[in-house]
């Protein structure tokens, strides 16, 4: 066996250690011989490697279901490090705090004065550096181990922000900027990508899930075999810039037409503005639902369009929307269903994002902690409640 050979496969078994105890949050030795097939000789050197690390940790554990010694329960050390996972919209940044079990250490937005490329990273970075150097001094050795950062836009495989429609940004690279002021790995892509991969994490072993993001815009996420489909040059998912009206309305993109200037929450609260305009939005939205003003059905009608054809060209087996106003009312994922009639419509399951507007810093920060722990599978059993922002005190 050639040197090569022998690292590699060292390496093929330290991962596959690490999504076990991801997956199983706690495990024996023998525990993990058992479900990874290994020997326990490997285990028993990747562990003291992994020790050694400081990546995990063993305790004794707490009840012993046999007379005699106590077995070693073996962890992710939740206090030896943490990712950063951003989601930066037009004039918002949200912000989530991840430790290596995968459980929220802190959560804030904040709101954006910039709007130029340059304007808009040097302020996040002086948002979230006291918080990352408040947490670098709590969660040692490892510190800050990468950052997560969703755009709402075009991000090609290269990391590089194609297109923003909102902000109009072009041919731009966060990610060095990134890099090099935090000194640690940065992971940037389109936030409907993030999205899809914070709701499978929570989401059980389904390989074949769409996540349909309706907030300012309308981006689809696509995990196919448990990994984020991206297509040729990284732009898969561009639902919202589907033309629905050959005739429409003039979308910044250059097309006319497209589906989120009809059923992104954005065009529809600009709609309400004409009705109400000096409503709050929270008054827009009751409005909205009571359908008052059949503006209900003018939304549903053109998210089902969307649906539709999302469901025909890909045939998912299960399609959460993630969207503020219709994870409002129970009854408007039957109401969108009756919509899908044609007989090409199959999939198994639709329901709305149990994370709403933090799945993409949730999905954005647990990529980056699985690009530090790097393995591949990632699968947490439960989803726990969100902290908030005096939790960082």
């Amino acid at each position: 066996m050639f040197k090569g050979d022998a690292s590699y496969i060292k390496n093929m078994n330290r991962k596959i250690i690490l999504e076990t105890l991801i997956q199983e949050k706690q495990a024996s030795r023998s525990e993990l011989a058992r479900k990874t097939g290994l020997n326990k000789a490997t285990i028993s050197v990747q562990i003291q490697d992994l020790l050694d690390e400081q990546l995990i940790i063993e305790r004794a554990q707490e009840t012993a279901t046999s007379v005699g010694r106590k077995p070693i329960i073996l962890e992710l050390n939740h206090s030896a490090g943490f990712t950063i996972g951003l989601d930066i919209d037009e004039n918002f940044l949200s912000i989530i705090l991840m430790n290596l079990q995968g459980d929220f250490l802190y959560e804030a937005g904040e709101i954006l004065s910039g709007n130029k490329p340059a304007e808009v990273m040097n302020e996040v970075a002086g948002i979230i550096e006291p918080i990352i150097k408040n947490f670098a001094d709590k969660y040692k050795p490892l510190g800050l181990l990468g950052i997560g950062i969703g755009i709402h836009g075009i991000v090609n495989n290269e990391g590089m922000i194609v297109f923003t429609p909102k902000q109009q940004w072009s041919n731009i690279s966060c990610e060095q900027f990134f890099q090099s002021k935090f000194q640690c790995p940065v992971y940037v892509n389109n936030n409907a990508n993030f999205s899809v991969f914070a709701e499978q994490l929570y989401d059980g072993n389904t390989s074949d899930l769409f996540c349909l993001s309706i907030s300012s815009g309308i981006g689809l996420g696509i995990m196919k075999d448990k990994q984020i489909y991206r297509g040729y040059g990284g732009f898969a998912g561009e639902i919202g810039h589907m033309i629905i009206e050959s005739n429409g309305l003039k979308c910044p993109c250059g097309n006319n037409g497209c589906l989120e200037l009809y059923a992104s929450e954005k065009a529809i609260l600009k709609k309400l503005d004409n009705l109400f305009p000096n409503a709050s939005e929270e008054e827009k939205i009751k409005s909205l639902l009571s359908n008052e003003n059949s503006m209900l059905d003018y939304f549903i009608h053109y998210v089902s369009i969307g649906l539709n054809n999302v469901i025909n060209i890909f045939n998912p087996e299960k399609l959460i929307i993630n969207s503020s106003i219709l994870s409002q009312d129970d009854n408007l994922i039957p109401e969108l269903e009756k919509k899908l009639q044609s007989r090409f419509n199959h999939y198994k399951d639709i329901r709305i994002s149990k994370l709403g507007k933090k799945a993409c810093p949730i999905g954005a920060a647990a990529y980056a902690l699985r690009g530090s722990l790097k393995v591949e599978s990632f699968h947490f059993v439960n989803l726990k409640a969100l902290p908030h922002k005096a939790d960082s005190k």
